[in-house]
């Protein structure tokens, strides 16, 4: 009798060390946490991002709304100036139409870099983007500043838009 219990004992120390060993590798951090992102410069990863930034407002430029939803993670959460609260992928285009409605009007745009700030795969820009309404001579008709700031992280090899904020900007 004294023999089985001893086996029981000794199989249930066997069984918690195999186990809290088995958590603690789990559970710790890997060592180096850049392992599987490329070898790519923060500064080139943040110019990337600046440029798909440059190809969103040609997209909304031409009124290419199928393009432009592509560039959208299909969670996005943000908060536009447009509406009156956040929106998610399925509202985020709506308001490019409407800039290519009248045709005597050409919709222009200029973007003004302020911080583009990558964290491994994640990319934050902020920025001011005039948007420009002329007729064909070119005269302004109207012009509106905003400021803007998108998240971006890229899955394989694509960048995507997870959140954002556009609001006036007050001069």
């Amino acid at each position: 009798m004294k023999s089985h219990k001893l086996i029981l004992q000794v199989t249930y120390a066997l069984f918690l060390l195999v186990t809290i060993s088995s958590c603690n590798e789990k559970n710790k951090e890997p060592e180096n946490t850049q392992a599987t992102m490329p070898l790519i410069n923060k500064e080139d990863l943040e110019n990337e991002v600046w440029r798909m930034e440059e190809l969103y407002w040609d997209y909304a430029s031409k009124n290419d709304t199928i393009a432009y939803k592509k560039l959208w993670h299909n969670d996005f959460i943000g908060y536009p100036s447009f509406g009156n609260g956040v929106s998610d992928k399925s509202k985020i285009a709506s308001w490019i139409p409407e800039l290519h409605e009248d045709k005597s009007r050409i919709y222009s745009f200029k973007l003004y870099r302020k911080a583009v700030n990558s964290i491994a795969d994640v990319v934050i820009v902020f920025y001011d983007f005039d948007q420009i309404l002329t007729d064909e001579q070119n005269n302004i008709l109207e012009k509106k500043t905003f400021k803007i700031t998108h998240t971006w992280k890229k899955l394989g090899d694509t960048w995507l838009i997870l959140g954002g904020m556009a609001a006036d900007k007050v001069k």
